[in-house]
């Protein structure tokens, strides 16, 4: 298929390769700050827990198959992808950024209430999130990829509406059905791989 052997080409990779490692670099930033911000809020640590498990998709309910947890975790991180790319259709720059930020800053909030719970730092952090989060937060980011794509086309035709002079735009539905193959091929088994990560050898790891 020609957009998956675009997408696996050297220049592309490449290409994808520096967004990663720009919006890791944000992401990392992001967590910090969140870090910080609540250590000197110091919220009720039990309260706050229970209020952002949803949001970070852990599950603790030891009722809970790994199967029906791993659904779970999937459906929630393939809709918040699925948002990106929804969002990108709004012609307001990095509005599509927003699902990226709000679970990074998560994540961040969640290593100070681990520590300050008495959990193992270490262990949370190398148990608990580096075995999914790294491949859950770079498919968000390939997501925002194309996202930031849609959305440079889209805010480019709103402003040749406004321009005497017209600039040449991209085609929308060329970028649209690029987009629909990678979302199927690559960022959906991705994200059911971190799923997997997380369901199963995260709650292993994590004893529960």
């Amino acid at each position: 298929m020609e957009q998956l052997t675009h997408f696996f080409s050297k220049e592309h990779l490449k290409s994808v390769g520096k967004t990663l490692w720009k919006w890791w670099v944000v992401s990392i930033a992001i967590m910090v700050v969140a870090y910080l911000i609540t250590y000197f809020v110091d919220p009720d640590v039990k309260k706050a827990m229970n209020e952002i498990r949803n949001g970070l998709s852990i599950s603790t309910d030891k009722k809970e198959g790994y199967w029906e947890g791993t659904f779970k975790i999937f459906k929630n991180n393939w809709e918040v992808c699925l948002q990106v790319i929804l969002f990108s259709f709004i012609p307001i720059p990095f509005l599509y950024a927003i699902s990226l930020i709000s679970t990074t800053a998560l994540v961040g909030i969640v290593v100070y209430l681990s520590q300050k719970a008495g959990l193992n730092l270490v262990h949370t952090i190398v148990a608990g999130l580096l075995p999914h989060a790294v491949l859950e937060i770079s498919t968000f980011i390939i997501a925002m990829y194309y996202g930031r794509k849609i959305n440079k086309i889209i805010i480019g035709k709103v402003l040749n509406k406004m321009r005497s002079n017209k600039k040449q735009i991209p085609g929308l539905w060329k970028q649209l059905k690029e987009t629909f193959v990678i979302f199927i091929y690559v960022i959906t088994p991705a994200i059911f791989l971190a799923a997997f990560i997380e369901g199963y050898i995260t709650r292993f790891l994590l004893n529960y």
